[in-house]
């Protein structure tokens, strides 16, 4: 009997040791058919400790026993709690990093994914502190739920425009971020993300504003919405310009930005949720292109604690007695008619969807002193040097003419 069950725990013991499929030149693998999956020693992740440490290779393929394994994915937990490894370089045949491969992994300070992968898991690089620079290929179009989540030590991300989903808290805890490139901002931020809130630019807080020098934020005309929350909290933001198709701001989109001196809302917004810029205290100008200022569904406390008495609103021309008798846009103490672009054609200045003569004598008023104000992120601004000046009037004048 004594015998039986020592034979038994003999078994246990050997399947316990061999559970993955194969090891070569210290990685364990699992194989399925010709491919094979890179895995941690024995049947749980936890059972072995530092199984891989220092720099670790993952090849394209592997020999075993005389079959020759693509290796295509990194499994589940595959490296995770390997607080020795210090870098990893992946070779191209990988297409995906399981879930937590690489979770706890402290001493990690690079990682090179190839263009291969399409799917970062989620937790794959959770609390990975050592880790200071990710380039994600422009082959990846899914980013995990905490996928880098407090990565303390990152400073650099690099997020190309194939990427269409992004999970919860990706980049949560991520303080020491100061540079990011987002390839092609406009997809990124129409991205429908599984995020807090649900909103699609919460992680805008994360990856932009803790950059110290990140201080202008100019969103494209592509976003059609603002999340929830999207940049609360981002004091180091000093000035938004907000694309002319976005419909909608979402509640607290803004709150105690406490640094932004300067917002432009295009004429395209039909709704703004509640508290979406309160306590922005430091705003000493707003630009509000919404013609029909009454169409707009105004959530409560919109503006609260913004300096009302000193911050300049400026609204189009011939709309200032309305903003001046519109709830909470009538809290504003200095609301001025000025001549802000609300048209996306190209030399109407007027915004009556035409080119016409009145655009003219917008432009000449405007040259010789005679107007208080000409948007110069507008369409009066043609040839896209900053400011409008006489040739974009003269390109106004060939427009008319059909030139």
């Amino acid at each position: 009997m004594k015998k039986m069950l020592l034979l038994t725990l003999m078994t246990i013991l050997a399947l316990t040791a061999s559970a993955h499929d194969f090891v070569v030149n210290g990685i364990y693998y699992n194989k399925n058919g010709n491919e094979a999956t890179v895995t941690y020693r024995g049947t749980s992740y936890s059972q072995y400790s530092d199984e891989y440490s220092g720099n670790v290779v993952i090849p394209s393929t592997v020999k075993y026993n005389g079959t020759t394994y693509s290796v295509t994915s990194i499994g589940n937990y595959a490296f995770a709690g390997c607080k020795g490894l210090t870098s990893v370089t992946i070779r191209y045949s990988v297409t995906s990093i399981g879930n937590q491969a690489f979770e706890g992994c402290s001493g990690l300070t690079s990682v090179t994914i190839p263009n291969s992968v399409t799917s970062i898991g989620g937790y794959a690089f959770y609390n990975c502190s050592g880790l200071t620079s990710v380039t994600i290929p422009n082959s990846v179009t899914s980013i995990g739920s905490g996928a880098f989540e407090s990565c303390s030590g990152l400073t650099s991300v690099t997020i190309p425009n194939s990427v269409t989903s992004i999970g919860s808290e990706a980049f949560y805890g991520c303080s020491g971020l100061t540079s990011v490139h987002i390839t092609d901002i406009a997809k990124w931020c129409e991205i429908a993300f599984n995020g807090r809130d649900s909103n699609p630019l919460y992680y805008a807080h994360h990856l932009y504003m803790n950059g110290s020098e990140v201080t202008k934020l100019s969103i494209p005309n592509s976003v059609t919405s603002i999340g929830s929350s999207a940049f609360r909290n981002c004091s180091g933001l000093t000035s938004v310009t907000i694309g002319n198709s976005v419909t909608s701001i979402g509640y607290y989109a803004f709150q105690s930005c406490s640094g932004l001196t300067s917002v432009t809302i295009p004429n395209s917004v039909n709704s703004i949720g509640g508290s979406a810029f309160s306590d922005c205290s430091g705003l000493t100008e707003i630009r509000s292109k919404i013609v029909d200022v009454y169409s707009v569904a105004m959530g409560d406390n919109v503006f609260y604690n913004v300096p009302k008495t000193s911050c300049n609103l400026k609204v189009p021309i011939g709309t200032a007695t309305t903003y001046r008798n519109a709830n909470q846009w009538k809290d504003f103490s200095n609301i001025n008619d000025v001549l802000l672009i609300a048209s996306d054609t190209v030399g109407d200045l007027n915004f009556d969807n035409a080119v016409d003569g009145e655009d003219i004598n917008i432009m000449v008023n405007y040259l010789l002193h005679k107007s208080v104000y000409i948007d110069e992120d507008g369409v009066a601004d043609i040839d896209g040097d900053g400011k409008p000046t006489g040739f974009d009037l003269n390109r106004i004048v060939r427009i008319i003419l059909g030139e």
